[in-house]
């Protein structure tokens, strides 16, 4: 049976190689993909939109990997699919989306019968 254990014994304090003491060393750069920081997501199209409380806009956005979020308004600024998205509601900015009301909680209240 192999145990991940070792002797106090078998342990060395660590120093840093540096240009001394391996002369001939050679750092290997890793390889540069062109990949930049930020990563990219695909949207296939924003399929709603809702006003928060606190006055916020998000939409709701259907990504290519099938799963959805909601997004808030400034992430969304550069979509093409929200371009579409908009010209389905027939207004040409963000801030004259309709903002949908809720129903009130007496509303909600199912009928005896």
């Amino acid at each position: 049976r192999i145990h991940p254990v070792f002797h106090v014994s078998l342990l060395r304090p660590f120093h840093e190689s540096d240009d001394t003491s391996f002369p001939d060393q050679t750092w290997l750069e890793p390889y540069d993909f062109g990949l930049d920081d930020k990563h990219e997501w695909f949207v296939d199209e924003i399929i709603g939109h809702r006003h928060l409380d606190d006055g916020q806009l998000e939409f709701k956005i259907q990504w290519s990997l099938s799963n959805t979020t909601w997004e808030p308004a400034g992430n969304c600024g550069d979509l093409s699919a929200l371009d579409r998205y908009l010209e389905l509601h027939g207004v040409q900015d963000i801030c004259f989306l309709r903002q949908h009301s809720r129903p009130s909680k007496k509303g909600q209240q199912g009928s005896n019968l």
